[in-house]
Formats: structure tokens, C-alpha cells, sequence
């Protein structure tokens, strides 16, 4: 047997954490580890948590003597997982039963492929109300899977997929920025290939944590000043992470990480949008002003007919 290690971060979510770690208790490859990492919540997440880990011995269940923040959380767990393959779930999420067996087979089938992922399935009040981005990048040059990857991502599915451990390892630490899980999965395109199945999901409530970038950087305590810039700030940690921080990326050299930083980045540029993210709070006060309502229906009318307000969000991760 394989052995599967899966991450849960959680953070004052007692009343949803059962749910999240009994969907990986009761998965059909049964040779699994679950390692739950508790951001010193404040709620009864410990006792739900101690209770797991009593009941079932492929529990541990990890509490940090304060909060750390998100990135911190999520970091714990990639050094803690032991699995030959490992993944992440959120706490407020939850898996099909033949989620990690569906996965396993499809990086067992092919060597060169690092993640796979269930598609997403975004429920209401346990109603199903619309399947995730199924995202596949099986092109065998490294340089173009990030390239398409970060030219195509939206909801970041991918994120929450297995991996293989020595790959993850590679691509981590998640980084305290605008974008981490980006770029960590970029990280671990560098690896290997990607792939997202049709046969299983994972469950996802609509109405969690918001990917809106005020949230975002409130969340992990950065400068409030890059809610108004976000794309261009998330260019900047793109030729960072590139360029000399992501180990994956040495293997290119020095001319090779080069060309790839400069068109990643460029890739993840949106200026209308940040357009959008620069104007809008400036646009929405004047609005409710008195005698403000018609400015700021025509502030709408015109950033749509410009595309401003689409968006490609990066998910933060939340626990």
C-alpha cells in the first residue's frame, strides 16, 4: 500500500472541521494519515480535534500556542505530512470517498505527472450549483505548463489536488503574499504534469472565505495598499518567486529562469483590472453619497463594457 498523507488547516471551525476530516477517515485507500493543524483556535476545534485523534489512530492532530496566520498554518502541515503523496484540505470542505484512490491512480499511471485533483463541485445549502474548472496541463515542457497554468487559472482547483511529497516539499514554503497558492502550484508544475478528473470530487461551500483582495491581504497582514494593485503586485512575486526564491526553477539557469520570470509575470498582468481594484472604492464612496446613486451606475456600466471587472482572484488560503 501507498501511504497518503492530507493536511487539514483549521481555525475556529468546530461545527464544520467532523464533516472535512470524516470525508478522508471514510476514503477507499484506507492506508492514509490525516494530520489536522490548529491555528490556537478559540472554539471547541480542539476538543473535535482530540476527539478524532482518540477515535482513529491515523489521526494527529497538531495546536499551536497562537494564532501563526494562514501561510504559517499551511507550511506546518507540509513539513509534518510523512506520505509518499500528500494534499491539503480545507476545513470547511470535503472529499468523495474514491477522492485519493482516483488520484493515486492517475499519478501511479503516469511517472512524469506531480498533481491531480478532483473536479470541484460549489454546493448552497447542500444543493449543487455549479461543477469547478476542470485544468489539465500535460504539455511536457516545464516552462509552458507554468505559462498556460498562469494564463488560464481562475479558481485554483489544483491547489487542493496529491502531489507527490518530494515535489510539494520542492515548491514550499507557501509565501506570506498576494498569490502563494499560485505560485506554489507553479512550483510544482516545474515537477511534473497536472491533471484534473472527471470521476471524483471534492465539495466545496459557496459562501466561505471570499477571495476579495481587501480579505486577502487583511489576512495575511500585508500593506493595504496592494488590495489597489493586486496584479501588479502578484507580477512582482512571479519574477521573484522565478527568478531566485523557488527552488523548482534552478534547474532552468540563469538565462532560462530569465525569460521564463519576465513572461510569467506578464502573463499575470491585468491593468484593466486593476484599474477596476484602484478606482472602485474611490467610485462606491462618492455613490453613496447623496445624489450619488446615477455616478455610480454609470461607473459600472462603463468599467463593464471595458471587461474591468472580470477578475482571475487568487484563493487565499483561509485556515
Amino acid at each position: 500500500m501507498t501511504l497518503v498523507s492530507i493536511g487539514i488547516p483549521t481555525y475556529n471551525r468546530a461545527s464544520r472541521l467532523a464533516r472535512a476530516a470524516g470525508s478522508v477517515l471514510a476514503q477507499t485507500h484506507r492506508d492514509l494519515e490525516l494530520v489536522i493543524s490548529d491555528n490556537a483556535s478559540s472554539d471547541a476545534t480542539e476538543a473535535v480535534g482530540r476527539e478524532l485523534g482518540g477515535r482513529d489512530p491515523r489521526v494527529r492532530y497538531l495546536r499551536a500556542p497562537v494564532n501563526r496566520g494562514p501561510t504559517a498554518n499551511f507550511n506546518t502541515l507540509y513539513h509534518e505530512m510523512r506520505g509518499e503523496f500528500a494534499m491539503v484540505l480545507s476545513d470547511d470542505d470535503w472529499l468523495e470517498p474514491d477522492y485519493v484512490e482516483r488520484c493515486l491512480e492517475a499519478l501511479h499511471a503516469d511517472p512524469a505527472r506531480s498533481l491531480a485533483c478532483g473536479r470541484a463541485r460549489y454546493l448552497v445549502d447542500g444543493r449543487t450549483v455549479r461543477r469547478g474548472v476542470a485544468t489539465s496541463l500535460e504539455d511536457r515542457d516545464p516552462r509552458r505548463r507554468v505559462l498556460d497554468y498562469l494564463g488560464s487559472v481562475d479558481e485554483n482547483g489544483l491547489f487542493y489536488g496529491l502531489a507527490r511529497r518530494e515535489h510539494l516539499l520542492a515548491a514550499a514554503p507557501l509565501r506570506n503574499v498576494v498569490g502563494n497558492d499560485w505560485l506554489l502550484v507553479a512550483g510544482l508544475l516545474m515537477a511534473g504534469t497536472a491533471t484534473t478528473l472527471e470521476r471524483t470530487s471534492i465539495n466545496r461551500e459557496l459562501g466561505g472565505t471570499s477571495a476579495d483582495f481587501d480579505r486577502l491581504t487583511a489576512t495575511l497582514g500585508l500593506p493595504r495598499f496592494q488590495a489597489r494593485i493586486p496584479h501588479v503586485v502578484l507580477a512582482t512575486e512571479v519574477l521573484a518567486e522565478i527568478l531566485w526564491r523557488g527552488q523548482p526553477f534552478r534547474a532552468l539557469g540563469g538565462p532560462g529562469r530569465t525569460v521564463l520570470a519576465v513572461r510569467a509575470a506578464a502573463t499575470v498582468l491585468d491593468w484593466r483590472s486593476d484599474a477596476w481594484h484602484a478606482t472602485a472604492p474611490v467610485a462606491a464612496a462618492l455613490g453613496r453619497r447623496r445624489g450619488g446613486a446615477p455616478l455610480w451606475r454609470a461607473y459600472l456600466r462603463i468599467t463593464r463594457r471595458l471587461g474591468a471587472t472580470h477578475d482571475r482572484l487568487p484563493g487565499p488560503p483561509a485556515d
